[in-house]
């Protein structure tokens, strides 16, 4: 009976705050549909394009892992639209809002139902990445374009069966527009031209014969096509004679993008060098220039009230710009009013604190960020490189040191616990690999292709130059001991070399200098107790050596492809490996130095979309973190007891009415409670809403009727204890 009649306050309580709050409260977006074994993902991945859909209150953003939902008004994520097999860089809404199209990276179509958030189709009709979905304006055709294929497949939208195929095009698809009339499908091409369809037909004229087109776009009332190429040059087409009508010119770099307003009084065009343009359509004169992004404008996109003007960049940003009635920016080159997606394009440096609780992280775009291991939140970024690649990072004894480089030099960043942050050496013809030694006091680099520096980071002196690979060097690590070096790369073979004394001291395989079939090395790790070599490289095997007598042990078999990076556990229980298809294999390192043969792996972990690129452990072995080349960060769970689901808030195995009088007892409480499942620094009514959301679905639309409501919590209700 009092267990009923708690029961009956809380689900009162829900019923009274749930209607009030924000889809974007009800769930921490970092756990979204987490990939089994998963605990959490770090970053959003690397956007590639932007939709507002048709009604103007939410935003799509195609990402590596999939598509995020944003809400328009409050610019907080809503859901995260994937398979979990792949990503996307491609989407667009159809014309009455009902489906979201994915274009996969792998080819393959993705339809989605707008109103429950589920996959409806996946169609394979491409073999290279979808870059460019169109629907036709009357919902009945959907267009898809491949980068590297030459064919534009149509899709019959009613039953997601394949239409047609127009093939004319000799190199990959960059843009497919419909007209408004739904009658004439525009493509531009990498083979330099652009093609006019009779949608019913198949038939076609060429209009352009020049450079290769990026982009193409319709005016509202399909008199005008533009389209922008590797020229610079935005040109002007008048669709009754198929005629070049104008060219606009400004642009100082390939036009990469382009969007009507909805009422084609402007055109918004996107550059190679992220400046974002504004014409006014009736005199073609320019009216504004914003300094967008860093690097290309992949995307642009006109919200349905034109007030807004949506852009993707080449720097994995997502930017939101207030535009006025007249067309013009309300601040030229200011800030833009919101950004909806800062992540890296890829993970190429990855490292746990001592203690575990915070994660070091650093990518292409020359960022580094600290993220807290037990909220999942970052903090600011330490440093906004301007010297490209954040090449390595370490957590050393006051702080936290990076290296970036770009072009010919590197530069080595030291950032101290109070703020401070200071250079401590200029590395010069830096060839992108540097790895910090265990206690903190030596960098090795490399330079010149095919040569190592040791660095002593107390003083910035070069205290050694190491040479004996015959080509290029792609992997460093020290030994956990800190007396051994390990290099490997082009020529096939490990080399290892006495810290101390500075000597070559063994090579590990064959050096192979030929330009034919070689086993790249690409990966290197030692064992804890720095007795054991594990290498990797081109064709998936790892090699394991015994790192004092240079003797093979034994190898590793499980990858089909190309294995990037290695790290064994503290407790020197597993190794890890990932693999350039996405794929991490977990290995039992405690029979690495038996006589019995190896066995396959214990367990495979399938997440990222993308290359691994980095992988490290957490201090107490527990969790693994793999960076790769989607751009997230994925924390995997690897303790043998079963791991608490993230709702279990009393951490007995089940999600009920326990869970949410355990909530409501530990009400503003401002330690770190279990039962503070949202992670938000206190226990409110926001966690209860939090369990209640994720009563046996992905999704707090329990019964998919479109809405969140009482219906959900009688659900709920009637579902406790199953």
């Amino acid at each position: 009976m009092q267990k009923t009649k708690v029961f009956f306050f809380i689900f009162s309580l829900l019923f009274t705050f749930v209607p009030f709050l924000h889809e974007g409260f009800t769930a921490d977006s970092a756990r979204w549909h987490l990939p089994e074994g998963a605990s959490a993902r770090l970053s959003k991945g690397s956007p590639a394009d932007v939709q507002f859909s048709p009604d103007g209150t939410h935003i799509a953003v195609a990402s590596s892992i999939g598509i995020w939902l944003y809400d328009a008004q409050t610019n907080q994520e809503i859901d995260l639209l994937t398979d979990r097999m792949r990503g996307t860089r491609s989407c667009a809404y159809s014309p009455d809002g009902t489906v979201l199209a994915g274009g996969g990276t792998d080819g393959t179509l993705l339809l989605w139902d707008v109103r429950t958030r589920q996959l409806r189709a996946t169609r394979k009709g491409h073999e290279r990445p979808i870059v460019t979905l169109a629907f036709s304006p009357d919902g009945s055709i959907l267009a898809s374009g491949a980068d590297y294929e030459d064919i534009v497949q149509l899709w019959d939208t009613t039953t997601a069966q394949h239409h047609a195929t127009f093939t004319g095009h000799t190199g990959g698809l960059r843009a497919v527009k419909f007209s408004p009339d739904s009658r004439t499908l525009a493509s531009g091409s990498r083979d330099g031209t652009v093609r006019l369809w009779d949608v019913n037909t198949g038939e076609h004229d060429i209009i352009f014969r020049r450079a290769r087109v990026w982009a193409l776009a319709f005016s509202p009332d399909g008199a005008t096509l533009v389209s922008g190429d590797s020229t610079n040059t935005i040109r002007l087409w008048n669709m009754d004679t198929h005629q070049h009508r104008e060219d606009l010119t400004g642009h100082t770099h390939l036009v990469s993008a382009l969007a009507y307003s909805p009422d084609g009084t402007r055109l918004a065009s996107g550059g190679g060098n992220g400046t974002i343009r504004l014409w006014d359509t009736d005199t073609g004169e320019q009216r504004g220039t914003l300094a967008a992004h860093r690097w290309d404008v992949y995307s642009l996109a006109f919200s349905p009230d034109g007030r807004t003007l949506a852009s993707v960049g080449d720097d994995n940003t997502v930017r939101l710009w207030n535009i006025d009635p007249q067309g013009i920016p309300t601040a030229i080159d200011s800030e833009p009013k919101a950004t909806l997606h800062v992540h890296p394009k890829f993970v190429s440096a990855l490292a746990y604190s001592p203690d575990g609780n915070t994660l070091v992280s650093g990518g292409e775009e020359g960022v580094l960020r600290l993220w807290n291991t037990e909220t999942i939140r970052a903090q600011d970024p330490l440093f906004i490189g301007d010297k490209g690649w954040i090449r390595a990072a370490a957590f050393l004894s006051d702080g936290v040191a990076s290296v970036n480089g770009a072009s010919s030099d590197g530069t080595v960043h030291f950032w101290r616990a109070t703020g401070e942050r200071q250079v401590l050496l200029t590395l010069p013809n830096f060839f992108g690999t540097a790895t910090f030694s265990p206690n903190g006091r030596t960098l090795a680099s490399v330079h010149e292709r095919d040569t190592i520096f040791l660095w002593d980071l107390a003083t910035g002196e070069r205290r050694a130059t190491l040479e004996g690979h015959i080509h290029w060097i792609f992997e460093l690590a020290f030994s956990p001991d800190g007396k051994t070096l390990a290099s490997g790369g082009g020529d096939s073979a490990v080399l290892l070399w006495d810290v101390d004394s500075e000597q070559h001291r063994a090579t590990l395989g064959k050096q192979d200098s030929t330009r034919g079939r070689r086993d790249d090395v690409f990966g290197l790790a030692f064992s804890p107790d720095s007795k054991t070599l594990a290498s990797s490289g081109t064709y998936g095997p790892i090699q394991l050596w015994d790192a004092d007598t240079s003797e093979r042990l034994s190898t590793l078999r499980g990858h089909t492809g190309e294995v990037g990076a290695l790290a064994f556990s503290p407790d020197g229980g597993t190794l890890a490996s990932g693999s350039w298809d996405g794929t991490i294999l977990l290995w039992d390192a405690t029979t690495f130095r038996t006589d019995e043969p190896q066995a396959s792996p214990t367990a495979t972990l399938k997440g990222h979309t993308e290359d691994i690129t980095q992988l490290t452990f957490s201090p107490d072995s527990e969790t693994l973190a793999s960076g790769s080349w989607d751009g997230t960060i994925l924390l995997w769970e690897l303790t043998s007891e079963p791991s608490q689901v993230p709702w279990d808030a009393n951490g007995d195995g089940a999600v009920n009415a326990l869970d949410l009088t355990f909530i409501a007892e530990h009400f503003e409480e401002n330690k770190r409670e279990p039962a503070d499942v949202n992670a938000d620094g206190v226990v409110n009514i926001l966690d209860m809403t939090f369990v209640a959301s994720r009563f046996g679905q992905d999704s707090p639309d329990l019964n998919g009727d479109g809405i969140v409501n009482i219906l959900d919590l009688t659900l709920v209700a009637n579902r406790i204890g199953q």
